[in-house]
């Protein structure tokens, strides 16, 4: 399986104006994996309790739609499809 990309790898990608665009989406993942692993030890530990920790879970969702959302937004501003 292919390594992950880092923030380091979006610099060697010179991607120019679409590097924040290129953050964004790093952040969308990184954020992502921590809820899931969050939730996966949840569960493991208070099983049917887990359902406790979902209205925390709404919230992270939110932040992560937010961020993906400013990402498409940044690329429609890019691209000069957003005038």
């Amino acid at each position: 399986m292919k390594e992950k990309i880092e923030t380091l790898d979006l610099f060697k990608a010179q991607l120019g104006e679409n590097f924040e665009v290129g953050q964004n989406l790093l952040k969308i993942r990184i954020s992502a994996e921590s809820i899931a692993r969050l939730a996966e030890k949840q569960v493991a530990e208070d099983g049917e309790f887990a359902k406790v920790y979902a209205e925390s879970i709404v919230n992270w969702l939110t932040e992560i739609a937010q961020v993906a959302e400013l990402a498409v937004a940044k690329v429609i501003e890019v691209n000069g499809k957003g005038e």
